[in-house]
């Protein structure tokens, strides 16, 4: 648990870089649903209609791009090595990423992708637990 409370600014990166993602595609995703049609606006679609579902998912991407920059840097200052900063907030992001389109965008569940996401997984706990094994008591 310790591990885990030293990269807590990499995985709230990585979810906010999800978040992002999700935001950034939810305008094309309710256009697609037919939720809105951009292409003839008549009087029975408000200009409040269309800020809500369309720039208010845009402020909210814009949002979540730029607490992801500044978790990441943080994050950045708080572990030893770089590379484990980079590596926890791209997997943490690919992690959620798949599951909200999974959900949200009933995206294909695939065996592959499975597999993936299985890997991503055990790599992070590889990468968490920071090979701290316990050592044997020594013999006098």
């Amino acid at each position: 648990m310790e591990s885990l409370s030293k990269y807590r600014y990499s995985l709230v990166a990585g979810s906010f870089a999800a978040a992002g993602s999700f935001f950034g595609k939810l305008p094309s995703h309710l256009s697609a649903q037919k939720l809105l049609n951009t292409t003839q606006i008549s009087g029975d679609i408000s200009y409040l209609e269309i800020t809500l579902l369309q720039l208010l998912p845009l402020v909210l991407m814009v949002t979540c791009n730029v607490c992801n920059l500044r978790f990441f840097l943080k994050a950045l200052q708080m572990t030893e090595q770089t590379i484990t900063c980079v590596v926890l907030t791209a997997a943490s992001n690919y992690v959620l990423s798949f599951i909200l389109g999974a959900l949200v965008y009933q995206e294909p569940l695939t065996v592959l992708s499975g597999i993936g996401i299985t890997l991503i997984l055990a790599g992070l706990w590889f990468l968490c637990d920071g090979g701290e094994s316990k050592k044997p008591d020594k013999i006098e």
